[in-house]
Order: structure tokens, then C-alpha cells, then sequence
């Protein structure tokens, strides 16, 4: 199913500070290929081209980070139903976290589970937690929880 079948669906970003494997890279092109171009894909120097790029006045921000809130599937879906009215950009940090700075001025912290990942995968289970909860959104069969 297309994401572009979603009545004005603003633009969602993943953004990361680490390079991503090619094998990872190309699961989560999967995802992304699914969604019809409906998420971009960035990876970022630093957290100040994260700041310039997607600036908190124009961006609902959403940071993973251990210390977030951990939502399952229907609770995420429903945030991301909320807070759709504008362009809505995730960002997965390195294997050093992210700077304090940048959590304040999140919009929401989220946790993906109180096991820790490697950046790679934690990227690659975003996206796939992202097309599951726009599909739940859709009311699309994908999510059968």
C-alpha cells in the first residue's frame, strides 16, 4: 500500500548521526520503498546539521534515546496521528547518544524497547515501526496485534 494514499500527509524524515551498512541500508530501503516516497532518508555530521536542517519551529521532533518513552505499536500510531500536521522528522543518534541540547528540545523522547541496539538497528526498527503504524493508521491488515 501506497503511503501516498493518505489524505496531505506531510512529509516524515529519519535522520541519524552514523553511517548506516549497505545490508541494513538496503532493508531499510524496503520500508521506504513501501511508503512511495512519503519518508526521506538523511545521515548527519553532527547534531548542528541536525539543528539547521530541521528546525524545532518547523519540525515536530522526535529523538530516540534510551531514557525515552516507550509506546507499543497502537500508542505510537496514535501520537503520530496527533502530531501529523506538520513535517515530522525522527533522529537516531551515534554510538555516543545525543547531545542534551537536542533532547530539550524534542518533541517527544521515545524509547524502543529498555534493551539497547546498535544505531543501525535501532534505524532499521524505527522505519519499520513507522510504515506499521502508518499502516494501523490506514486500518491496512499488516499490524495484526
Amino acid at each position: 500500500m501506497a503511503f501516498s494514499t493518505f489524505p496531505i500527509m506531510p512529509q516524515i524524515y529519519l535522520a541519524n548521526l552514523d553511517k548506516l551498512s549497505k545490508n541494513i541500508n538496503e532493508e531499510i530501503q524496503k520500508y521506504a520503498k513501501r511508503l512511495s516516497g512519503g519518508v526521506e532518508i538523511h545521515t548527519l555530521k553532527n547534531t548542528a546539521a541536525f539543528e539547521k536542517k530541521f528546525p524545532a519551529d518547523k519540525f515536530t521532533r522526535i529523538i530516540l534515546t534510551e531514557e525515552g518513552k516507550l509506546l507499543n505499536t497502537k500508542q505510537l500510531a496514535g501520537w503520530l496521528n496527533i502530531h501529523l500536521s506538520k513535517n515530522m522528522v525522527f533522529l537516531v543518534g551515534s554510538a555516543y547518544g545525543i547531545e542534551p541540547e537536542i533532547k530539550q528540545n524534542a518533541d517527544l523522547l521515545l524509547s524502543l524497547s529498555p534493551l539497547t541496539f546498535s544505531h543501525e538497528h535501532a534505524f532499521l526498527l524505527l522505519t519499520e515501526q513507522i510504515y506499521r503504524c502508518l499502516m494501523v493508521l490506514k486500518g491496512h491488515p499488516y499490524h495484526h496485534g
